[in-house]
């Protein structure tokens, strides 16, 4: 199963994925860009960087799926982990959850709201990324919110709708839910179960 996290720069995507994946022992996909690395990113790791003619390259020969632009940068799903039977997680831009859900059958996914979109425009700024690009950040933010919040179709995409406190509260929450699909779907070991409930129990 592919699980997808959606929602506006500065929800806590990034955040809220390692906490799923150091909780519950989900392999992250780690999906293709053109977009320059960021400090503190690590590459093959937060996403694999390649320049405009190997993601062409990867296009042609049929490795990535569900291709799309944003702010000027190519991105893409490896189709290998996309086609896996094993369970995944990796962050989706919510214009794309259409093509997605058309070419991945198995998949479970989670749009995140800030409860406070100000809060999402603040842990952006924190990111000091250039003022240019900084501007089209928060103009994006912007337009997708009102876009997901008048769109019913768009949010009718989506299996699972979280609010986003920024606080624990939240992470305990997430995870739980996807702990139960999980468990639905067959796929977790009872272990894993009983890993999560004493770790988060007290918390």
């Amino acid at each position: 199963m592919v699980i997808t996290l959606s929602g506006v720069t500065g929800v806590g995507k990034s955040y809220l994925k390692k906490e799923i994946q150091k909780a519950l022992k989900i392999e992250p996909q780690v999906i293709v860009t053109t977009r320059q690395k960021r400090i503190g990113e690590r590459a093959g790791i937060d996403k694999k960087f390649v320049n405009e003619k190997q993601f062409e390259r990867l296009e042609r020969e049929n490795d990535i799926v569900v291709t799309f632009e944003f702010l000027g940068n190519k991105y893409g799903y490896p189709r290998e982990k996309m086609e896996s039977s094993e369970n995944s997680i990796v962050e989706l831009h919510y214009s794309i959850i259409y093509q997605l859900k058309k070419k991945v059958k198995n998949t479970f996914s989670i749009y995140i709201v800030p409860e406070n979109i100000e809060v999402a425009k603040q842990q952006l700024l924190k990111r000091k990324l250039p003022k240019k690009i900084e501007e089209q950040r928060i103009k994006e933010i912007e337009e997708h919110s009102r876009n997901f919040n008048t769109n019913k179709e768009l949010r009718n995409q989506f299996d699972y709708i979280l609010y986003n406190d920024y606080t624990r509260r939240t992470v305990r929450k997430i995870i739980e839910v996807i702990r139960k699909k999980i468990k639905e779907e067959g796929n977790e070991e009872e272990s894993n179960c009983r890993q999560l409930e004493n770790e988060y129990a007290t918390k």
